[in-house]
């Protein structure tokens, strides 16, 4: 059988201690109350709020050194790693390394990287899926178009305090470069990114 529980109200143990004690001096003395000792309450501590980690440095694809068509692709999938990277990593500057200064969406993504950073906020997503690819040399070994269809994940934006303060939906684009070779490396010459109605 059960024994009735102690209560605890609060959370508060309270610790009583009275100890009467008579005295025969006199007409008699008072009881003597000893003091009330009451258990400090424990603070509750807040749970530290997780840091988003951020992506990994995407490693190039090995075709990337090739002046060719699957060389441009490459090329095209590696920007798209660097997109997704300048956002989880809060750095646009290797995306801004392989692209022209007239590069609208590399401005565009170096404005919104340089924004959350300013606001102490973070981007969470996961990586972009290439579905399909294909790519046409315009001028040989110099200047080559590519196409490729992009699955773009969800994403939250949040504070710096882990609120979430913005969300995207998982979005499928096109994403249209002219891309250009140098000798040694290629360089993002335009991107137009178009969303594909599904």
């Amino acid at each position: 059988m059960r024994g009735r529980g102690r209560g605890v109200l609060g959370g508060v143990v309270a610790v009583l201690t009275v100890v009467l004690v008579g005295a025969c001096t006199g007409g008699g003395g008072e009881p003597v109350v000893s003091p009330t000792t009451v258990a400090p309450t424990p603070t509750p501590t807040a749970e530290p709020t997780p840091t988003p980690t951020p992506m990994a440095f995407p490693t190039p694809p090995a075709l990337i050194s090739e002046p060719t068509p699957e060389g441009a692709i490459a090329a095209g999938t590696q920007f798209v790693a660097l997109y997704d990277y300048a956002f989880s990593a809060l750095d646009a500057a290797p995306l801004l390394a392989m692209s022209a200064e007239s590069c609208e969406v590399c401005t565009y993504v170096d404005d919104s990287v340089a924004s959350l950073i300013s606001n102490g906020e973070t981007s969470v997503g996961e990586a972009s899926v290439i579905l399909t690819s294909r790519s046409t040399e315009i001028r040989p070994d110099e200047w080559f178009s590519v196409e490729l269809r992009v699955q773009q994940a969800a994403s939250q934006k949040l504070s710096d305090d882990g609120d979430v303060v913005g969300e995207s939906a998982p979005t499928t684009a096109d994403f249209v470069f002219a891309i250009s070779w140098d000798g040694g490396a290629w360089t993002v010459e335009a991107v137009d990114i178009l969303v594909v109605d599904e």
